[in-house]
């Protein structure tokens, strides 16, 4: 007979990229005393859970944008990273810049890591979620493979979606690359083509210097309404300043207290960036002071300008575009993309907003279910501060979590790994029993533990078929007992 003393929670998390790796990470990391890890299930169709689309498909020449030393797994260790880097031949100074297929390599250690010494905690099972619907006191997870998984808590882990390709309607072209970062999007160039660039960030950065790389005679314009490009990091690195202090509330008052801020490092020479860094810790308690009118002006007249000088190039890819500009392979320029005479056309915008449709069936079904709800300004998903989902009524569910860009809306700063990795921490620390609870049961199972449940009935959940019997998680739950004869259900290949 199980008993609760015999149980702990199930989490599964979906997506097996950036995001989803670090919130495994944390939630089986730290002592036995901050009450035990929960069993967690890795849902991504990838066969090598880790590099997901940012480092998976980055060519060689592509750096991180952060330096190394604050890109560590686990929020309490942010130099795991450099170290590993060093034990596998390839020395890191903190301050560098890596490539990011280099930190795509070190995410699938990590949880190539934890799949393979820690298999009564953690499985990875090869599949896409399809629909996330919570039933009763548990939440059922169903899988395009036919599976259906019970769990008492899921993390959604997305990462970003691709471009929403509307910025190339109009525009006359050969070829039209709707989202550069899929296989095979940069193959339609030709040596001598004019290629436009709609976009000036960094995903725009990435795709020129890769272009001009295949294609030294090429001719490339980047476009946007703006024309501005990302800022570079400083060669040496400037530290972080103590923030800003608003004298006033709202946006203006933000406002003001950065630009005394930016103008008093001007007058010590000191870097801007020390400025911003001194901010970036800040920016969603300030974002959440705001309100949504404050937040609503923030995007319409400031986000872009912010992104300019907070998403920065490395020194060396700085220096690699300007010498495109100078010998007029690239050209930057404010405008319209269909000012711009093309043989081929591709949307390097970056993402569109987490919450738009069609771009993932299982965002789609949140919606459509109520699950889930699009936050007040249609960036991201609603959640509260820790990341919980809000449902279309309003109301905050304590069993689905969100990481990553579905936050934004909510949280600013919330897509890079620095942030995620905090994120993931504090669900982790939500998903754990307390000390004192983990004392009063002599095993270390805390209240959220439950008795061993029932499977729902097929009938009761939209998405299960006939037949499936997600299993009870146990302390110790062989594969067999999450997804019975499930021959994927497995670590890496």
């Amino acid at each position: 007979m199980r008993t609760r003393a015999h149980l702990r929670d199930h989490v599964v998390v979906v997506g097996g990229g950036a995001a989803g790796v670090l919130a495994a990470a944390a939630l089986l990391d730290g002592p036995t005393a901050a009450g035990p890890v929960p069993f967690v299930t890795l849902v991504d169709p990838a066969a090598r859970p880790g590099a997901g689309l940012a480092y998976g498909r980055a060519d060689a020449h592509h750096l991180l944008n952060s330096p190394a030393g604050r890109m560590g797994a686990l929020e309490r260790d942010p130099g795991g990273f450099v170290r590993w880097s060093a034990g596998s031949g390839t020395p890191l100074e903190p301050a560098a810049f890596a490539p990011r297929r280099r930190y795509g390599q070190y995410l699938q250690h990590v949880a190539a890591t934890l799949l393979e010494e820690r298999p009564r905690d953690l499985t990875a099972v090869r599949a896409r979620a399809t629909l996330v619907r919570p039933q009763g006191t548990a939440v059922v997870v169903s899988l395009d493979n036919g599976w259906d998984l019970v769990a008492d808590h899921v993390v959604l882990a997305l990462g970003n979606p691709p471009p929403g390709g509307g910025v190339l309607d109009g525009v006359a072209a050969r070829e039209r690359v709707a989202d550069p970062w899929s296989p095979g999007a940069l193959d339609p160039v030709g040596p001598n083509d004019r290629v436009t660039l709609v976009g000036t960030g960094l995903t725009a950065v990435d795709v020129a210097t890769s272009l001009a790389r295949r294609h030294p005679t090429v001719s490339i314009t980047m476009v946007s309404r703006h024309g501005l490009l990302p800022a570079a990091h400083p060669r040496t690195p400037a530290g972080a300043g103590d923030g800003i202090v608003p004298a006033a509330p709202g946006l203006c008052g933000v406002l003001a207290a950065f630009s005394r801020a930016w103008h008093e490092a001007a007058r010590q020479g000191v870097p801007w960036q020390h400025v911003v860094d001194g901010v970036r810790p800040q920016v969603n308690d300030l974002w959440a002071a705001l309100g949504p009118a404050g937040r609503e002006r923030f995007v319409e007249r400031c986000s872009r300008r912010w992104e300019v000088l907070r998403h920065r190039m490395a020194p060396s890819v700085a220096d690699e575009l300007a010498g495109l500009v100078r010998s007029g392979v690239v050209t930057v320029r404010a405008g319209r993309a269909a000012e711009v005479p093309a043989d081929v056309v591709m949307d390097c915008t970056g993402p569109r907003p987490f919450a738009s449709r069609g771009w993932n069936d299982l965002v789609d079904a949140l919606l459509d279910y109520g699950v889930a709800r699009p936050d007040a300004l249609g960036i991201g998903l609603d959640v509260d501060d820790d990341g919980a989902l809000v449902d279309q009524g309003g109301a905050t569910g304590p069993r689905l979590w969100a990481l990553g860009p579905a936050r934004r809306g909510h949280q600013w700063e919330s897509t890079a790994v620095p942030e995620i990795r905090q994120h993931a921490a504090r669900i982790a620390t939500l998903l754990r029993p307390a000390p004192s609870d983990a004392a009063t049961q002599g095993t270390g199972v805390g209240p959220r533990a439950r008795v061993a449940r029932r499977s729902p009935s097929p009938a009761a959940v939209p998405g299960v078929g006939p037949g499936v019997r997600p299993a009870d998680v146990v302390a110790v739950p062989s594969v067999e007992q999450l997804v019975p004869a499930a021959p994927q259900a497995r670590g890496l290949d």
